[in-house]
Protein backbone atom coordinates (compact mmCIF):
# COMPACT_ATOMS: atom_id res chain seq x y z
CA UNK A 1 0.00 0.00 0.00
CA UNK A 2 1.30 3.74 -0.75
CA UNK A 3 3.19 5.40 2.08
CA UNK A 4 0.92 7.59 4.38
CA UNK A 5 1.51 11.43 5.01
CA UNK A 6 3.15 12.41 8.11
CA UNK A 7 -0.25 14.47 8.30
CA UNK A 8 -2.59 11.41 8.48
CA UNK A 9 -0.22 9.23 10.99
CA UNK A 10 -0.54 12.47 13.04
CA UNK A 11 -3.82 12.70 12.51
CA UNK A 12 -4.43 9.15 13.57
CA UNK A 13 -2.04 8.68 16.07
CA UNK A 14 -2.84 11.93 18.01
CA UNK A 15 -6.33 11.85 17.39
CA UNK A 16 -7.21 8.56 19.60
CA UNK A 17 -4.44 7.86 21.68
CA UNK A 18 -3.80 10.85 23.69
CA UNK A 19 -5.89 11.86 27.09
CA UNK A 20 -8.41 14.43 26.88
CA UNK A 21 -9.54 16.46 29.66
CA UNK A 22 -13.35 16.75 29.98
CA UNK A 23 -15.11 18.72 27.31
CA UNK A 24 -15.98 22.32 28.67
CA UNK A 25 -19.39 23.02 29.78
CA UNK A 26 -20.76 24.72 26.68
CA UNK A 27 -19.76 21.59 24.64
CA UNK A 28 -22.66 19.21 23.24
CA UNK A 29 -22.97 15.19 23.97
CA UNK A 30 -20.73 14.70 20.71
CA UNK A 31 -17.82 16.29 22.53
CA UNK A 32 -18.32 15.44 26.00
CA UNK A 33 -18.55 11.31 24.44
CA UNK A 34 -15.06 11.85 22.67
CA UNK A 35 -13.64 13.65 25.89
CA UNK A 36 -14.95 10.75 27.99
CA UNK A 37 -13.26 7.65 25.73
CA UNK A 38 -9.69 9.30 24.87
CA UNK A 39 -9.88 9.89 28.89
CA UNK A 40 -10.24 5.61 29.38
CA UNK A 41 -7.60 5.57 26.79
CA UNK A 42 -5.19 7.39 28.99
CA UNK A 43 -6.50 5.54 32.05
CA UNK A 44 -5.16 2.76 30.39
CA UNK A 45 -1.70 4.62 29.71
CA UNK A 46 -1.34 5.03 32.80
CA UNK A 47 -2.44 2.08 34.74
CA UNK A 48 1.10 0.54 36.32
CA UNK A 49 -0.39 -3.06 35.58
CA UNK A 50 -0.07 -1.89 31.76
CA UNK A 51 3.72 -0.64 31.92
CA UNK A 52 6.71 -1.56 30.72
CA UNK A 53 7.69 -3.84 27.60
CA UNK A 54 6.18 -7.01 29.04
CA UNK A 55 2.95 -5.67 28.47
CA UNK A 56 2.58 -4.07 25.25
CA UNK A 57 0.71 -6.91 23.82
CA UNK A 58 -2.19 -6.49 26.78
CA UNK A 59 -1.24 -2.46 26.81
CA UNK A 60 -2.42 -2.42 23.00
CA UNK A 61 -5.38 -4.44 23.24
CA UNK A 62 -6.68 -2.46 25.99
CA UNK A 63 -6.48 0.74 23.94
CA UNK A 64 -7.99 -1.26 20.97
CA UNK A 65 -11.21 -2.21 22.84
CA UNK A 66 -11.62 1.39 23.82
CA UNK A 67 -10.83 2.56 20.24
CA UNK A 68 -13.41 0.03 18.69
CA UNK A 69 -15.86 1.46 20.71
CA UNK A 70 -15.01 4.72 19.67
CA UNK A 71 -15.01 4.54 15.81
CA UNK A 72 -17.36 3.50 13.16
CA UNK A 73 -15.15 2.03 11.19
CA UNK A 74 -18.20 1.03 8.75
CA UNK A 75 -18.80 4.61 7.92
CA UNK A 76 -15.33 5.54 7.97
CA UNK A 77 -14.78 2.05 5.18
CA UNK A 78 -17.39 3.77 3.36
CA UNK A 79 -16.43 7.12 3.02
CA UNK A 80 -12.84 5.97 2.02
CA UNK A 81 -14.08 3.78 -0.64
CA UNK A 82 -16.16 6.62 -1.62
CA UNK A 83 -18.24 6.25 -4.92
CA UNK A 84 -16.92 2.08 -5.50
CA UNK A 85 -18.58 1.05 -2.32
CA UNK A 86 -21.81 1.17 -4.17
CA UNK A 87 -20.48 -1.34 -6.25
CA UNK A 88 -19.87 -3.99 -3.56
CA UNK A 89 -22.13 -6.57 -2.10
CA UNK A 90 -22.36 -6.78 1.54
CA UNK A 91 -20.02 -9.45 1.93
CA UNK A 92 -17.00 -7.64 0.24
CA UNK A 93 -17.76 -4.26 2.06
CA UNK A 94 -17.59 -6.11 5.31
CA UNK A 95 -14.01 -8.00 4.30
CA UNK A 96 -12.59 -4.42 3.51
CA UNK A 97 -14.26 -3.08 6.62
CA UNK A 98 -12.42 -5.55 8.76
CA UNK A 99 -9.20 -5.20 6.95
CA UNK A 100 -9.14 -1.55 7.04
CA UNK A 101 -9.80 -1.41 10.58
CA UNK A 102 -7.06 -3.78 11.29
CA UNK A 103 -4.54 -1.77 9.00
CA UNK A 104 -4.87 1.65 10.83
CA UNK A 105 -5.01 -0.57 14.29
CA UNK A 106 -2.28 -2.35 13.19
CA UNK A 107 -0.14 0.54 12.01
CA UNK A 108 -0.93 3.16 15.13
CA UNK A 109 -1.14 1.35 18.09
CA UNK A 110 2.59 1.42 18.16
CA UNK A 111 2.78 5.15 18.65
CA UNK A 112 1.41 4.21 22.30
CA UNK A 113 4.55 3.64 23.12
CA UNK A 114 5.27 7.10 22.48
CA UNK A 115 2.86 8.70 24.76
CA UNK A 116 5.07 11.86 26.84
CA UNK A 117 1.69 13.02 28.68
CA UNK A 118 0.23 15.12 25.94
CA UNK A 119 -2.91 16.21 25.85
CA UNK A 120 -6.52 16.84 23.87
CA UNK A 121 -8.15 20.01 24.92
CA UNK A 122 -11.93 19.82 23.30
CA UNK A 123 -12.94 23.39 22.91
CA UNK A 124 -16.20 22.88 21.31
CA UNK A 125 -18.64 20.97 19.03
CA UNK A 126 -20.90 21.66 15.79
CA UNK A 127 -24.12 19.57 15.51
CA UNK A 128 -26.27 19.26 12.57
CA UNK A 129 -28.62 16.13 12.67
CA UNK A 130 -27.00 13.18 13.09
CA UNK A 131 -23.58 14.62 12.21
CA UNK A 132 -21.04 16.48 14.46
CA UNK A 133 -17.32 18.22 14.25
CA UNK A 134 -15.85 18.38 17.38
CA UNK A 135 -13.22 20.60 17.27
CA UNK A 136 -9.82 20.33 20.12
CA UNK A 137 -6.15 21.48 20.18
CA UNK A 138 -3.31 19.02 20.92
CA UNK A 139 -1.30 20.20 24.28
CA UNK A 140 2.16 19.42 25.27
CA UNK A 141 2.25 17.95 28.85
CA UNK A 142 3.61 21.80 30.14
CA UNK A 143 0.78 22.90 28.32
CA UNK A 144 2.17 24.32 25.56
CA UNK A 145 1.17 23.79 22.00
CA UNK A 146 -2.24 24.60 20.21
CA UNK A 147 -2.32 22.35 16.94
CA UNK A 148 -6.00 22.04 15.73
CA UNK A 149 -7.20 18.43 15.50
CA UNK A 150 -11.31 17.93 14.23
CA UNK A 151 -13.19 14.83 15.10
CA UNK A 152 -16.55 14.21 12.23
CA UNK A 153 -18.19 12.33 14.19
CA UNK A 154 -21.94 10.54 13.81
CA UNK A 155 -24.65 9.33 16.00
CA UNK A 156 -25.24 5.54 16.29
CA UNK A 157 -28.19 5.27 18.65
CA UNK A 158 -27.37 7.26 22.04
CA UNK A 159 -23.70 6.83 21.10
CA UNK A 160 -21.66 9.28 19.08
CA UNK A 161 -18.56 7.64 17.24
CA UNK A 162 -15.60 8.72 15.04
CA UNK A 163 -15.34 8.35 11.09
CA UNK A 164 -13.02 10.80 10.34
CA UNK A 165 -9.69 12.99 11.73
CA UNK A 166 -8.67 16.23 10.22
CA UNK A 167 -5.72 18.23 11.10
CA UNK A 168 -4.06 21.49 9.19
CA UNK A 169 -7.27 21.07 6.77
CA UNK A 170 -6.57 17.69 5.58
CA UNK A 171 -8.62 14.59 6.43
CA UNK A 172 -7.38 11.26 7.08
CA UNK A 173 -10.10 9.96 5.35
CA UNK A 174 -9.60 12.00 2.45
CA UNK A 175 -5.81 10.93 2.20
CA UNK A 176 -6.95 7.21 2.23
CA UNK A 177 -9.94 7.61 -0.21
CA UNK A 178 -7.57 9.53 -2.82
CA UNK A 179 -5.26 6.81 -2.33
CA UNK A 180 -7.70 3.37 -3.03
CA UNK A 181 -9.13 5.54 -5.86
CA UNK A 182 -5.56 5.56 -7.41
CA UNK A 183 -5.47 1.98 -6.98
CA UNK A 184 -8.67 1.39 -8.71
CA UNK A 185 -8.26 2.86 -11.35
CA UNK A 186 -5.12 0.70 -12.37
CA UNK A 187 -6.01 -2.49 -10.72
CA UNK A 188 -9.50 -4.91 -9.83
CA UNK A 189 -11.13 -4.66 -6.44
CA UNK A 190 -10.07 -8.13 -5.41
CA UNK A 191 -6.23 -7.40 -6.72
CA UNK A 192 -5.96 -4.35 -4.02
CA UNK A 193 -8.47 -6.17 -1.21
CA UNK A 194 -5.36 -8.93 -1.70
CA UNK A 195 -2.91 -6.11 -1.26
CA UNK A 196 -4.35 -4.61 1.35
CA UNK A 197 -4.48 -8.20 3.34
CA UNK A 198 -0.82 -8.80 2.29
CA UNK A 199 -0.02 -5.39 3.71
CA UNK A 200 -2.11 -6.20 7.21
CA UNK A 201 -0.40 -9.69 7.11
CA UNK A 202 3.08 -8.13 7.25
CA UNK A 203 2.31 -5.50 10.29
CA UNK A 204 2.91 -6.69 13.67
CA UNK A 205 -0.56 -7.17 15.65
Amino acid sequence: MPRLSTTVILGFSLGLLLGAPPAPAFAGPAAEQLASQIERVLAVLGDPAFKGDAQVAPRRQAVRRVTDELIDWHEMGRRTLGAHWQTLADGDRTAFVTLFSELLNRAYLKNLDRYDGEKIVVTGDAVDGDRALVQARVVGRDGHGGMPLDFAMVRDGEQWRVWDIRMHGMSMVGGYRAQFARLLQSERYDTVLRRLREHVDALQP
